[in-house]
């Protein structure tokens, strides 16, 4: 296993914070030094929070004082929401005060592309490194640690849960984290570290590899400092955690965009899918299939393989469904002779298929039938996985809304009598009744464990994905 290269603790789990740049007044931003003691106040913060401002005598209602260098304890955090013109001036007082860590909230930095911006940038980090600080950033959310007590605004969870996350975009952070925990997901530690001009992402991810509580961890980058580091740890990671990677800027506009955003390099796209598949990481291209990948390695024990049995299409659904998922890698087999006429024991062949995708939903609502389905999938070797697509307009107009209820429990107990994992499909309802049991059903299968998806392309790629890292841990035996 990895040697542990850097201690984060007192970064995750600081005793004292000083927010510099903190304002009685409010900065009426979004993000900035006030929001950073919301934060932690909302996270139940257990150690001393010291603003930093020299016009105000408290904010919040807490003590502020003028300066670092006042402040009467050991600091392990100072958080910077002041202008990049300051910035070295409080790294001087920081210096004095021996701070552990720095967080650069600031921005405006090598990101900007001028001359002087990264000079002084890098007059900042020999700063940090010659008194024996670490800093996060420039141009960077910072760190949430809901068991740390520290969040960069009050809008985040406070519930601590299972994955790491770290990225260099603060916008693409956040967002996972909210849009992320509507899907089940739970975060222990997330760290946007925007510049990396210090602690970089090999530092990071190595710290997660030690830590007990994190299971599995994701990742958004838009370019590596020391690649060589970077894959090297995730090598060794990877055999233990899944590690789950989207790369920005692997387009020539967007490589563009990363340099303006955080001074990074992007490199190849094929080269990062090579270097991706040599170390076990899972490449994902979005923001929903990082958070769906997550969200499935999280709440599976284990992973099947890629053949799948389909219920829930009808005529032309049942051949693209069939499509789709042969075209992201997973193969929809026959179903073997047993099971075929096991079906047609209570299947009414006219107007239906016993074929796979399975169009017998409606012979499905009789009393015993979905369990007999389940027993008989259960002992065929031909099928590893379930997916079920839920279409709530044609259900409610069907079935309507009382018989939806009652089909999502059949789901629920069927999804815990089959041995082969279920996949869900609820796609976005047309009216807003639908959409009220779309929301339900999602609640109730998130509150179950079970994997549910937006789309049948989503939960197709999501199992493929997640195969390709089992096979590789396959191959390391």
């Amino acid at each position: 296993m990895l040697e542990k290269d850097i201690d984060l603790d007192r970064l995750f789990y600081p005793e004292t914070i000083a927010v510099v740049g903190a304002s009685s007044a409010g900065s009426g931003l979004m993000w900035g030094g006030n929001t950073y003691l919301e934060g932690s106040i909302k996270m139940n913060f257990r150690g001393k929070l010291y603003p930093v401002n020299p016009r105000a005598e408290s904010i919040l209602g807490i003590k502020a004082y003028s300066s670092i260098s006042d402040i009467p304890e050991e600091i392990d955090l100072a958080v910077f929401s002041i202008p990049h013109t300051s910035a070295l001036l409080v790294m001087k007082d920081c210096a004095k005060k021996r701070v552990k860590f720095v967080h650069l909230f600031t921005a405006g930095f090598s990101e900007t592309g001028h001359a002087e911006n990264i000079a002084l940038e890098k007059e900042i980090i020999s700063l940090a490194r010659q008194n024996g600080m670490r800093l996060i950033g420039p141009n960077c959310m910072g760190i949430y640690c809901p068991e740390g007590g520290v969040a960069w605004t009050n809008e985040l969870p406070s519930a601590s849960g299972t994955i790491g996350f770290l990225s260099q975009s603060g916008q693409l952070a956040g967002h996972l984290i909210l849009d992320g925990t509507l899907e089940g997901l739970s975060f222990n530690k997330v760290v946007s570290f925007g510049n990396a001009s210090d602690l970089q992402a090999h530092e990071f991810l190595s710290y997660f590899a030690h830590d007990e509580r994190i299971k599995l961890i994701g990742a958004y980058l838009e370019g590596l400092q020391d690649g060589d580091a970077f894959f090297e740890t995730a090598r060794k990671l990877t055999r233990k955690k899944p590690l789950v990677i989207w790369k920005g800027g692997q387009t020539e506009g967007g490589s563009r965009a990363a340099q303006s955003h955080t001074a990074s390099i992007a490199g190849s796209p094929l080269v990062w899918e090579g270097l991706c598949r040599q170390a076990g990481i899972i490449s994902v291209h979005s923001m929903e299939e990082m958070i769906f990948t997550l969200a499935t390695l999280q709440k599976l024990s284990f992973v099947p393989g890629t053949n799948i049995a389909v219920l829930g299409g009808a005529g032309g659904g049942s051949v693209t469904m069939t499509d789709c998922a042969e075209r992201e890698g997973l193969k929809v087999p026959k179903l073997s002779p047993a099971t075929i006429a096991g079906l047609q024991e209570f299947v009414d062949l006219q107007g239906a298929s016993v074929q796979n995708p399975l169009d017998i939903m409606p012979a499905l609502i009789g009393p015993g039938r979905f369990k007999k389905l389940i027993d008989l999938l259960n002992k065929d070797d031909n099928i590893d996985a379930l997916f079920f697509a839920q279409r709530m307009d044609l259900f409610y107009r069907v079935l309507g809304s009382s018989m939806i209820q009652a089909m999502i429990e059949m789901t629920i107990e069927a999804t815990k009598m089959l041995k082969k994992p279920t996949f869900i499909i609820v796609e976005t309802a047309d009216s807003l009744e639908e959409e009220k049991l779309r929301e339900m059903a999602l609640e109730k299968y998130n509150a179950q464990g079970i994997p549910v998806f937006p789309s049948f392309a989503m939960a197709s790629r999501v199992l493929f994905n997640m195969n390709q890292y089992y096979r590789y841990l396959d191959s390391l035996k």
